[in-house]
């Protein structure tokens, strides 16, 4: 759309001039059609223009050099106001598809994490049992070596004392090579943690 200014009744004047003097032109017409046409608040820039120009190279001026802001003063551009465009349903149709498909992506972003923190526990609890069933298997292998260590010095004794009141000094030896053998696997059982 080509810009217009209001008409004032200064640019109203000097147009009048213009067509008393006028070419018979197209522009000139438009102009003419302007003034006929009731009501007409407006006016196109390049009839200005046109009018300024042919003002200025056939003399109407007189003595006094005008210039075009002078024509223009007062006056205002006219912008009319924006109408938008009906939107395309095919158009509106390929957005909504789009749209659903960036929500889906975003959503598969955000479970993408979900499933991975998901997939490390199970992995942890793997390591954990793993990690629990050693130690189980130390433990056992600890009290069997302690058990075993006491039972060694019980036989030992009895195979070794014979008589009525060996009990005790069974229970002693069997104890001592309990406790021995306790505290040696409980050094190395801290020294293969640490």
């Amino acid at each position: 759309m080509e810009p217009e200014v209001i008409l004032t009744e200064k640019i109203d004047s000097k147009l009048k001039v213009f067509l008393d003097h006028n070419d018979a032109s197209e522009n000139s017409k438009e102009i003419q059609n302007v003034f006929n046409t009731d009501g007409s608040k407006f006016i196109p820039f390049r009839l200005i223009k046109h009018a300024f120009d042919k003002h200025q190279s056939t003399g109407l001026t007189g003595e006094t050099k005008e210039y075009l802001n002078e024509w223009l003063e007062g006056s205002e551009l006219h912008i009319p106001a924006y109408e938008t465009p009906e939107r395309n349903q095919e158009l509106e149709a390929r957005i909504q598809c789009l749209k659903a498909e960036q929500a889906n992506r975003d959503y598969k972003a955000m479970v993408r994490s979900v499933d991975k923190e998901q997939e490390m526990e199970i992995k942890n609890i793997g390591a954990e049992v793993k990690a629990l069933n050693t130690h189980i298997w130390t433990f056992i292998n600890f009290v069997i070596t302690v058990v075993g260590a006491f039972a060694f010095g019980y036989k030992a004794t009895e195979y070794t004392f014979s008589g009525g009141n060996a009990f005790v000094a069974q229970m002693v030896t069997g104890l001592i090579f309990a406790t021995i053998v306790f505290f040696a696997d409980l050094y190395f059982m801290v020294k293969q943690i640490s």
